[in-house]
């Protein structure tokens, strides 16, 4: 359980940065040429962490991660007076509801059957909710939602391969919920 513990702390402290960089820049997003909110990479490696965590420790330990995280990240902004912040971690915290919701619904049926697949097809279903929600939400528009679903989709392609190799490097133990 080291390893739950070590990749729990890693997804609590990349939605604050998450949910940071995305309250104070805007990127461009690689091999495009849109534009993104900057947290939107760290969003999607967030995507395909949370999948790892469940098939770690199953999924009634996962899922109140998201909801700690999103309120650790209110907090942070809250006592730092980051005002934007506050706005953009109570965006993430209903888009990630709605988002890893529906991906916890997509991956555990797939994830017995191919580890690899219920992380490209979570992720996937994931990213668009959790993009077109938290815009609408933080900023009240979808300009950047094009460049919001690419960017994430990169960082999912980039997790769904190392998935496929962690599985073949490691026999990871499934967990049963």
């Amino acid at each position: 359980m080291k390893l739950y513990g070590a990749l729990a702390a890693v997804y609590l402290g990349l939605v604050v940065l998450a949910n940071w960089l995305a309250s104070a820049y805007i990127v461009h997003v690689p091999l495009t040429a849109y534009l993104a909110p900057a947290g939107v990479f760290a969003i999607g490696a967030i995507l395909v962490l949370r999948d790892w965590l469940q098939q770690l420790a199953g999924l009634w330990r996962t899922m109140p991660l998201v909801y700690a995280s999103g309120l650790i990240s209110w907090a942070v902004g809250d006592l730092a007076g980051w005002t934007r912040l506050e706005k953009v971690a109570i965006a993430s915290v209903v888009a990630f509801t709605v988002s890893e919701t529906l991906e916890a619904l997509v991956f555990t049926p797939i994830r017995r059957w191919s580890l690899t697949v219920g992380v490209a097809l979570s992720a996937t279903a994931a990213l668009v909710i959790d993009s077109a929600l938290f815009l609408w939400l933080a900023f009240g528009s979808e300009a950047f939602l094009r460049g919001q679903v690419v960017g994430k989709a990169e960082m999912v392609a980039i997790g769904v391969a190392l998935t496929a190799l962690r599985r073949r490097l490691f026999q990871i133990r499934v967990a049963t919920a």
